[in-house]
């Protein structure tokens, strides 16, 4: 599409399938039609994929009073509830998860899923399921199986009377088994209802549903409520988790990015604690190499489709009510007059000379106009936490044997990043004072130190390292030299642990 924009200009129609499909690309177009006509293009057209929401809820819902009570009802939630708390709590258990793998290769994608999830769920119920519960493995794998099979019948969505083709009915099915499972928990949780309580957000929208005064503005009833239910599940779960395995994939590429966020939490955090959302202001680097985490993969190339809701005027062209429109994010974020070398990962294209951030405003991650991501909120504080807890705890590289996988996605509902595993640097049972150690006490990695493979025949110095087996004991040897039972074990400066209890 940015080879037919260099062509045709930033605003061209295409006939895709049955439809006339008007394409903006660039950010001066997109901020045109998305937020300055935002009244007048912001409706949405059926989306076959998502036929299983029947066309409710803040996604799918058409542009109209009920769809614009429900989303300014779910910001105002959003902006009052505790997300940090229950963001935390996951964090504890993705942590405590991540400890016990002793050093063994795990899937990232999965894992940060799995959180995720929890996070979300615990947003909608006040409640989460375990890690590797089967109720987290159901949400994760059929939204992940879901996303890759309707990227092979995306084509339904222009041609919809080829929905009964097998590729088409595969992704359509798959959904299904997504909307079964959020529906199964959504009534487990209505059984409990208690008018006096708010556990979250879907008890908010029953006490919403269930008022008879002049203040329900809007009606909201079970339909309603079981589609947003998914929608927030799709648009605040997978998203998230995708732009943070690309994120992790992004570190393991760029060490020396984490060499750099380390010294910056040491100074601003310290050592004894974990980094807050009140320590996000004073965070400039970090908050740079997230957004460039969004910028340099981005997620979603392409926006939902968008419809007229009357005709209007597009760079003076009549655009008749009813035609679709799409913005391509990606050409926004490729555009090398906004981005030098845009596909190279720089955090310091988000900082002034003096290392402060700056207010980018070709910066859209999340959209923009009425039809703008409604957890933009909730996903910034997810990315903070999520990233700056894992790099300030550990050091991850990937298996002995295996590459980093190189930057390039495969297209579904998103730009999905490759599967890869990971591994943490392995705990130390040792203590911090210099030279002793303490067989059997864990220590916490905070990622600053340099691990260094040992070779049979190394010498060093043990008043300064330690020797750290692959089954996670420290010990100095007598003699300091690297016998061939050793080799294999990983160097840690004995300065640099720290000892939990």
């Amino acid at each position: 599409m940015m080879g037919w924009a260099k062509k045709y200009g930033d605003i061209f129609s295409v006939r895709m399938g049955t439809k006339t499909t008007v394409i903006l690309n660039g950010y001066e177009a997109i901020q045109d039609v998305f937020q300055r006509k935002g009244a007048l293009t912001s409706g949405r057209p059926r989306i076959p994929t998502f036929d299983f929401l029947h066309g409710r809820g803040i996604l799918c819902a058409d542009y109209c009073a009920r769809q614009r009570a429900q989303r300014e009802f779910t910001l105002k939630y959003l902006a009052k509830a505790d997300t940090e708390k229950q963001t935390e709590d996951e964090i504890d258990a993705l942590l405590q998860y991540i400890r016990d793998t002793n050093g063994e290769p795990f899937d990232f994608n999965s894992t940060i899923s799995a959180t995720i999830s929890n996070i979300i769920e615990s947003i909608l119920f006040g409640s989460k399921l375990e890690q590797e519960g089967p109720n987290v493995k159901i949400l994760v794998d059929s939204i992940q199986a879901a996303s890759r099979l309707s990227a092979q019948a995306s084509f339904q969505n222009f041609l919809p009377f080829l929905s009964f083709l097998p590729q088409c009915r595969n992704g359509n099915e798959a959904w299904n088994v997504f909307s079964s499972h959020v529906t199964r928990l959504l009534e487990r949780h209505i059984l409990g209802y208690d008018a006096r309580a708010t556990r979250g957000l879907v008890d908010a929208f029953l006490h919403q549903s269930k008022r008879s005064d002049s203040e329900n503005s809007f009606s909201f009833n079970d339909d309603d409520l079981i589609a947003n239910c998914q929608t927030l599940y799709i648009g605040g779960s997978e998203t998230t988790s995708t732009t943070l395995t690309w994120g992790m994939l992004f570190l393991l590429s760029n060490p020396d990015v984490c060499e750099k966020i380390n010294a910056e939490l040491e100074e601003v955090v310290g050592k004894t604690r974990r980094p807050s959302l009140a320590d996000r202001p004073n965070l400039p680097y970090v908050n740079a190499t997230l957004m460039e985490i969004q910028r340099c993969n981005y997620i979603g190339p392409l926006s939902l489709p968008h419809k007229a809701i009357r005709d209007t005027t597009i760079n003076g062209y009549v655009i008749p009510e009813g035609t679709t429109i799409l913005a391509n994010f990606w050409s926004v974020f490729m555009d090398e007059k906004n981005w030098p070398n845009p596909r190279e990962f720089r955090p310091s294209r988000f900082l002034d000379e003096d290392g402060n951030l700056k207010k980018i405003e070709t910066f859209i991650p999340f959209s923009l106009g009425k039809r703008s991501c409604p957890g933009e909120t909730v996903a910034r504080q997810e990315m903070f936490l999520v990233v700056t807890a894992l790099v300030k705890a550990f050091t991850f590289h990937v298996p002995e044997g295996e590459a980093i996988p190189d930057p390039d996605g495969s297209l579904g509902l998103m730009n999905e990043p490759p599967r890869y595993r990971v591994l943490q640097a392995i705990l130390i049972s040792a203590s911090a004072q210099r030279g002793g150690l303490k067989p059997g006490v864990r220590l916490i990695d905070p990622a600053s130190v340099t691990l260094y493979s040992c070779d049979t025949g190394d010498i060093y110095d043990s008043s300064t390292w330690v020797l750290v087996y692959p089954n996670g004991t420290g010990q100095v040897e007598v003699n300091n030299t690297i016998s061939t039972r050793q080799a294999g074990g990983l160097m840690h400066k004995i300065n640099a642990v720290q000892e939990v209890a």
